[in-house]
């Protein structure tokens, strides 16, 4: 009996040191990496409307998280479209027809679903859209047309004595038509901003939503351009003050707009220009600063946790 035990015993030894206890132990496994989707929305912005093939903020980053996706499936699909506004944003991603939205013109409620990276342009027609229609009822030109910034233009420049009568009075007196339009923008964006977050967390809830704040696209004339602040600023604070509660990550648009020092123009917006411009829309060098600016935050690791 002693020597079976000690036999028993000499063996365990053996095994020991012939096969340590790691190599019994479970081996590391590489965890599958996940499929990146990236879904864009919003407005003209997020469209890339005035940026040339490829170079809008969309199609850079779309570049971007592609390499990122080693080993992994990678697909994208731009669902911006041009002159949404927030009401319009949140028929599309909820499929329903309404008054501001007769007809669906994207498949962001289809997109969605599985989606892992959103990112949102949206804000910046509450606004310009007002101002851009009544600056056109000044010239008899219908706003939301192919040709509006191209017919604008070229009236106001041909014959600015109508917008120069017009504007002054629309800035100074708080119950202009321009001015009540601009608060109901603000008042809009304020209701819907949540409505929007939620619906797009309601069908993809494990996406990561990166929010554009909306920048000054006013250059050459500082009456207007600190006019429109006072609205654009209401309505940035809005997406920064939110962020946490609804669980999306503010990308600081304006902000990085503010502080450029380069000699490129960031936007096709600029009255003290010979002859005078009026595309509010980003050029290729504003997209580029958008993109840099998506680039970095989606690199910084930043868990969000908010309501569905």
């Amino acid at each position: 009996m002693k020597r079976r035990r000690l036999l028993t015993v000499i063996l365990s030894a053996i095994l020991l040191f012939a096969f340590p206890l790691s190599a019994f132990a479970a081996r590391p496994t590489t965890p599958t990496p996940t499929p990146i989707e990236y879904i864009g929305l919003g407005d003209s912005i997020g469209y890339g409307m005035s940026a040339t093939a490829g170079n809008s903020y969309f199609d850079k980053f779309s570049v971007y998280l592609s390499q990122k996706a080693v080993g992994t499936s990678y697909t994208s699909s731009n669902e911006a479209w041009p002159g949404l506004t927030t009401k319009q944003l949140l028929d599309e991603i909820q499929g329903v027809l309404t008054v501001e939205t007769p007809i669906l013109l994207t498949d962001s409620r289809v997109a969605l679903p599985g989606a892992t990276v959103v990112t949102i342009s949206i804000g910046a027609n509450n606004l310009m859209a007002p101002l851009l229609r009544l600056v056109g009822e000044q010239y008899n030109i219908t706003y939301g047309t192919s040709t509006f910034l191209e017919e604008i233009t070229n009236a106001i420049n041909t014959n600015p004595g109508p917008l120069n009568a017009w504007l002054p009075w629309q800035i100074l007196w708080p119950y202009s038509e321009l001015q009540v339009a601009l608060r109901k923008g603000v008042s809009d964006f304020k209701l819907e901003l949540p409505k929007i977050i939620s619906n797009i967390k309601l069908l993809t809830p494990k996406a990561k939503i990166y929010h554009l704040t909306v920048y000054n696209p006013v250059y050459g004339n500082a009456d207007l351009r600190n006019f429109i602040d006072t609205y654009i600023d209401q309505i940035d604070a809005e997406i920064k003050a939110k962020a946490s509660t609804y669980g999306y990550i503010t990308v600081d648009v304006y902000t990085a707009f503010e502080n450029y020092t380069g000699t490129l123009p960031l936007v096709g917006f600029d009255m003290a220009a010979i002859p005078p411009t009026y595309d509010p829309h980003p050029t290729d060098a504003g997209h580029e600063l958008i993109f840099q600016l998506l680039k970095t935050t989606y690199e910084i690791p930043a868990p969000v946790k908010g309501r569905k």
